[in-house]
């Protein structure tokens, strides 16, 4: 049975400097300890404990998490399913200007966060998905649903990272690809240029977010780090984690030491 959601811990000891890191998932990111500085427009805004940051799917931010006094932490709660059209009509409605990624949130804010942080797993599925329906509400109330999810069909973007969420590792390729979503390749390479990407593309940055998340569970050497997700190459794993977030990986290892 798939999940609902999924939380993340990501922590830090010295300041990380990190840029195009991607969020495969809407979500929102609470920080615990420290402070974020989130690169906007032409402008930086710090996030620290009492805001969200909210974040659609397939973006990419630049950041700095710096630690306060010694170490940054915070909460990604990464949404697997979707709000009704409904919802995310109703939340334009109540704020239809532009508004910056960060929200100031209250109690009631915190404690439907934290129902889904601590959401036991053996509960029935109707009963999460009661819960999960209830943040979506929050958010819609205060217009800001709307900024995690412009639309509510599932886009060809997000049915492939469905696929290799499954499996990181695996040696994915757009053959096989095809033929689990039912189309011929060339239909599927003219839908993701409509969604302006390409399967490659996508794939990567799947595998370089569960890079990040699977460096926060334990310490993983290189060779280990690029199998698990999915490089038959150290050499391209690595050069392709110093491309994407501007730092190597044993730099980003140093940080959480």
């Amino acid at each position: 049975m798939s999940a609902l959601v999924q939380c993340i811990h990501y922590t830090g000891q010295k300041s990380q400097s990190l840029r195009n890191v991607p969020f495969i998932y809407p979500s929102l990111v609470w920080v615990q300890t420290g402070v974020k500085k989130l690169q906007w427009q032409n402008d930086w805004i710090n996030i620290d404990r009492h805001h969200w940051l909210l974040t659609s799917g397939h973006s990419q931010h630049t950041f700095i998490n710096q630690p306060s006094p010694t170490t940054f932490s915070s909460l990604q709660l990464c949404f697997l399913t979707r709000p009704t059209t409904e919802l995310i009509n109703r939340s334009r409605q109540q704020n239809n200007r532009h508004t910056t990624p960060n929200y100031q949130f209250d109690k009631a804010g915190e404690y439907l966060f934290m129902n889904l942080v601590n959401m036991p797993s053996t509960l029935p599925r109707n009963v999460k998905e009661c819960m999960v329906n209830a943040l979506f509400e929050f958010l819609a109330n205060i217009g800001r649903l709307h900024q995690l999810f412009s639309y509510q069909d599932l886009s060809w973007r997000d049915k492939l990272v469905e696929l290799f969420r499954q499996q990181p590792s695996e040696q994915h390729n757009i053959e096989s690809a095809c033929q689990h979503l039912g189309l011929s390749k060339s239909t599927l390479i003219r839908r993701l240029r409509e969604e302006s990407t390409q399967f490659r593309e996508i794939l990567a940055e799947l595998r370089m977010g569960y890079a990040l998340t699977l460096l926060q569970q334990q310490h993983y050497t290189q060779l280990d780090l690029a199998q698990l997700c999915g490089y038959q190459s150290e050499t391209r794993f690595a050069q392709r984690f110093k491309k994407q977030f501007g730092l190597s990986l044993k730099e980003y290892q140093q940080t959480m030491a």
